[in-house]
């Protein structure tokens, strides 16, 4: 890391997105064990026409599921603070030379393939990058409009371990109304939230306001570890 790349790590709690957590692997093995969240050419025949998904990772901090997902054959938007996203930005360039897109420059020659050719072959459209996201509805909406998914929004949306109030105090309800655009915009889109629990981590009330929002159709819990002793 360069010396402006390390400076912001030690800034509060930005140093969490500088290691590989638990949620974190266990959310792409969940993901990879249900076919109807799986990209194309995953489990498929030749014939088979299942379309691109595209996948956005909120608070991705290293971005390891999103990365593992474009590798399995997804599009994915890596997000998280500006302020730390220089090395994601590098590190994706550098393992995917081929596929990935810059940040910088935002008119329409950026935007995604799948969304401006969306009946081409689809495995010419998987594409990865990594960019800037505050939680808000705002800033959500301002995302999808830069990548031009406005209308057509993400198919999978995956969070990991962002929820654990002693380290990011209430940043979980700035995240819920980002999920609640994302949904808004797609209703069929899948959320993914996988956490680790811990003391006085705030997730039950995250939980319970999830279950509230006006786009979420119901939260279920699809796989949990066994407590350890």
């Amino acid at each position: 890391l360069e010396e402006d790349d390390l400076a912001p790590l030690f800034d509060g709690s930005r140093w969490a997105g500088t290691r590989l957590w638990g949620a974190a692997v266990r959310a792409i093995q969940y993901i990879s064990t249900q076919p109807e969240l799986m990209p194309t050419g995953i489990g498929a025949s030749d014939g088979d026409n299942k379309k691109n998904i595209t996948m956005l990772e909120l608070g991705c901090g290293l971005g390891v599921p999103g990365m593992i997902y474009h590798m399995l054959g997804g599009s994915v938007v890596l997000t998280d603070q500006a302020n730390i996203l220089s090395q994601l930005e590098k590190n994706v360039v550098a393992n995917f030379p081929e596929t990935a897109l810059s940040s910088d420059g935002l008119g329409p020659e950026n935007r995604w393939p799948i969304a401006t050719n969306p009946d081409s072959d689809a495995k010419k459209n998987q594409i990865i990058r990594a960019m800037p996201l505050s939680w808000s509805r705002d800033d959500t909406s301002n995302l999808l409009r830069t990548l031009g998914l406005s209308e057509t929004g993400f198919d999978i949306v995956l969070n990991c371990d962002c929820v654990y109030e002693p380290l990011y105090g209430k940043s979980w309800r700035m995240l819920l109304e980002t999920i609640d655009e994302l949904l808004r915009v797609n209703p069929k889109c899948k959320v993914v939230t996988s956490v680790e629990r811990r003391q006085a981590d705030g997730i039950d009330k995250f939980l319970a306001e999830m279950n509230r929002l006006k786009n979420v159709g119901g939260v279920e819990k699809v796989m949990a570890d066994e407590e350890k002793k």
